[in-house]
């Protein structure tokens, strides 16, 4: 044979075999869009949907969840409520490992407990353990971690006391903020405990590399105690901030699942092109403005906050311009969540006809002091998403129609978008929060006085107190109406303009199996459910 020939036959060969070879190594890889570069990675200090797709995979707790969002036994087989309903008592699996093959123990949980109300910890949602003995004092730091309700009667056995009875706690406990973290490597390496060379997880995944603003690849942890029930050996997560972008690598079967927004503008051709693989499902979050209170033109002018949040036009936001299934929001609370529950408390003028909205926001607007004579100039902080961009520019257009307000956006990356919300440097926040349990004290919580996702820093003695009441009532329904009131309080306040209840749109491949996603409104995701196939 011909030696140009044959090496060209093999050349050919080689090709086909390394073509077949990436094939056979794609397979069993998930690729996941999660939109942005996470801020952290540390399950105590992660506080958006973007790192909790992440940290899902790599941490786990005592109660796990499923596709319908229930608590289930997670790396507590068992629990037994004392008949008082203030005593969890909690059985670990045998032989719970982290992910460099150490025990894991009653101990740790003890530890990730009071490190999540550690006010050095800062976690944004140490509230989810406020209901534990010495929380409340221990967060505003009067008394040390170490007091906390907490403790181990021995390796296997985790008891949390609490103040009051709680039979939401199950609940809380699912979300990844209370996730086993390990002691050992945390006080060794301090905030770079998270590096991938550093890090030691309690979930199905562990960490192996980390390119900022590029992707972040994990890979199946053998010591996850039902490490045979995961299937996918390795996930890549992409923080894809443009949707178009998105949309190009899932076209391009670089993507298996691409995050919940899909461009806005190409939605009709997307949902025709792609009607088996396009899903549009309700999402338990809310998107709204926060006004900056530590400012005076916004902390003394309960008028002029009124008559922001009554020029803007929720149908038109979600009818003319995100067209996706979105619902406009009137209430701090969304109407779906505890299954519609909440559905009829929101601002009184909600169903007024629009002309007379906008005359009573003129109205407003005059009596708090602007108009022709004093214009008033704002500005919105945002993140960098195509959806968020369309939102926060409509809302302009309103101001400007209804009141002639000139505004400004002031679109930042997501880290510095948390951060500027956390150190009150902004105007106006574009806010979003996504339920982490199905139960209002998911949204509740976001108006209490220092609470760490309370970005307008609103603050209500009124309030509290109906948040206590409604906290300790033990009859069902007079509960509902005690955080009825409460919620009332906080909408006759308007420290925040409610805007939209979201919709999720995400596309995902065919080849991706088991992922019940109609299902998870709360789109809480662990890759550990899904299987891939052809």
């Amino acid at each position: 044979m011909n030696k140009s020939l044959f090496f060209l036959l093999m050349v050919g060969l080689i090709s086909i075999n390394s073509c077949s070879q990436n094939k056979k190594n794609r397979a069993n890889i998930l690729l996941v869009d999660v939109n942005a570069e996470p801020a952290s990675l540390d399950p105590q200090k992660a506080e958006d949907a973007q790192e909790f797709r992440v940290t899902n995979d790599l941490f786990a707790g005592l109660v796990d969840y499923d596709q319908t969002n229930k608590p289930i036994p997670g790396m507590a087989s068992s629990w037994d409520i004392s008949d008082d309903g203030k005593t969890f008592t909690f059985h670990l699996r045998p032989n719970l490992k982290f992910s460099d093959g150490t025990p894991i123990t009653a101990n740790d949980f003890v530890y990730t407990y009071e490190r999540l109300v550690d006010p050095k910890t800062a976690s944004a949602y140490n509230f989810l353990l406020a209901g534990v003995v010495n929380a409340n004092a221990i967060m505003k730091g009067t008394k040390p971690a170490t007091s906390l309700g907490v403790s181990a009667s021995d390796p296997h056995t985790f008891v949390v006391n609490l103040e009051r009875p709680m039979s939401e706690f199950l609940t809380y406990i699912t979300a990844n903020a209370v996730s086993v973290v390990p002691q050992k490597t945390i006080e060794q390496f301090g905030l770079a405990w998270t590096d991938p060379k550093n890090i030691v997880t309690s979930g199905a995944y562990t960490l192996k590399e980390h390119i900022v603003n590029g992707y972040i690849e994990a890979e199946k942890n053998i010591n996850y105690y039902d490490a045979n029930s995961v299937h996918i050996d390795k996930v890549k997560y992409f923080p894809y901030t443009d949707t178009n972008v998105s949309l190009s690598n899932y076209e391009t079967d670089n993507l298996d699942t691409t995050w919940k927004n899909i461009p806005i503008d190409r939605f009709a051709s997307i949902q025709e092109k792609y009607k088996n693989e396009l899903h549009v499902t309700p999402s338990e979050r809310s998107i709204h403005l926060s006004f900056n209170l530590k400012l005076p033109k916004y902390a003394n002018n309960l008028k002029l906050r009124k008559a922001l949040s009554m020029a803007v036009d929720r149908d038109v936001l979600t009818k003319e311009v995100l067209k996706s299934g979105q619902q406009p929001l009137y209430s701090i609370v969304t109407p779906t969540i505890e299954n519609g529950k909440y559905a009829d408390t929101k601002y009184e003028w909600a169903s007024l006809p629009r002309d007379k909205q906008i005359a009573e926001a003129k109205k407003l607007f005059v009596e708090a002091g602007y108009g022709a004579n004093h214009p008033l100039n704002v500005s919105i902080l945002t993140f960098t998403n195509d959806q968020n961009k369309k939102i926060c520019l409509a809302i302009a257009a309103m101001w400007k129609s209804v009141l002639g307000i000139d505004t400004t956006l002031d679109i930042k990356e997501m880290k510095s978008w948390i951060a500027s919300g956390h150190k009150g440097d902004f105007d106006i926040r574009l806010s979003t929060w996504g339920a982490d349990y199905n139960s209002v004290t998911t949204y509740t919580p976001l108006y209490q006085c220092g609470n760490g996702n309370n970005f307008s820093n609103y603050c209500s003695k009124d309030y509290e107190a109906k948040i206590n009441t409604a906290q300790n009532t033990i009859d069902a329904n007079a509960q509902i109406i005690a955080y009825k009131s409460a919620i009332n309080t906080v909408l006759n306040d308007y420290p925040v303009v409610p805007l939209i209840e979201p919709s999720q749109q995400r596309l995902v491949k065919p080849r991706v199996h088991s992922y019940q996603i109609e299902d998870n409104y709360l789109d809480n995701v662990q890759s550990k459910w899904i299987t891939l196939g052809n």
